[in-house]
């Protein structure tokens, strides 16, 4: 496979813009995965099963977005853009959740998950990867 040329604007600008989305959302998730350990510490009366339950799931999110930015820093296009896609359209279920009040009456907060949805899928349907090389006659 050949890179991409450089001519392709749209592709870099999406690269660009990926990588910074999948960077804010390694550290929101951070951010997130300390809150809910700080909430599980502070629990009372709550059964531990679906604390444990709550935490490991943040976690395993918190991963996946973390190895996705990993590799989009380090160049494994075909799959971050599957990965950022898939992503992104649970983060809008999300958004959409928290702003009909089903997880949380945070509007502010289901807002700003909203555009960061919206600007990760079309960053990610922009990031096309590797084109592959001419075939000879």
């Amino acid at each position: 496979m050949t890179a991409t040329p450089a001519a392709h604007v749209r592709t870099r600008t999406g690269w660009i813009a990926l990588r910074i989305v999948l960077l804010l959302e390694t550290v929101g998730g951070a951010w997130l995965v300390w809150n809910v350990l700080q909430g599980i510490l502070g629990a009372e009366g709550d059964p531990i099963g679906d604390l444990i339950v709550l935490l490991l799931a943040t976690v395993l999110f918190w991963g996946w977005i973390a190895l996705t930015a990993w590799g989009a820093w380090k160049g494994r296009r075909g799959w971050v853009r599957g990965s950022s896609i898939t992503i992104h359209v649970l983060l809008f279920a999300a958004a959409t959740g928290i702003l009909q009040g089903l997880i949380g009456p945070e509007t502010a907060l289901g807002l700003e998950l909203l555009v960061l949805a919206f600007a990760g899928f079309v960053a990610a349907i922009l990031a096309r990867p590797d084109a592959p090389e001419e075939l000879e006659s």
